[in-house]
């Protein structure tokens, strides 16, 4: 199940996921507003793709760990 340690750096990674993928679709939305060019919306585009798996996976993990969070709780 793992220790409460291996559980917050589990936690900590979702947040870092999540907030990537904050950044990267904020950094889209400014670059679309200057420039609608076919090449930078190709990379951003890519770039959020990239993010959205690994919030994918983030929740995956996130659900998981709510999972073992739960199982301690009623153990008690």
């Amino acid at each position: 199940m793992g220790d409460a340690n291996t559980h917050l750096k589990n936690l900590s990674e979702l947040s870092k996921n999540i907030e990537s993928l904050g950044k990267s679709v904020k950094k889209a939305e400014n670059d679309l507003k200057f420039q609608w060019v076919d090449e930078i919306e190709k990379i951003d585009l890519e770039d959020i793709k990239e993010h959205m798996a690994k919030v994918e996976n983030s929740l995956r993990m996130f659900q998981a760990e709510i999972g073992h969070i739960e199982a301690e709780h009623q153990k008690r």
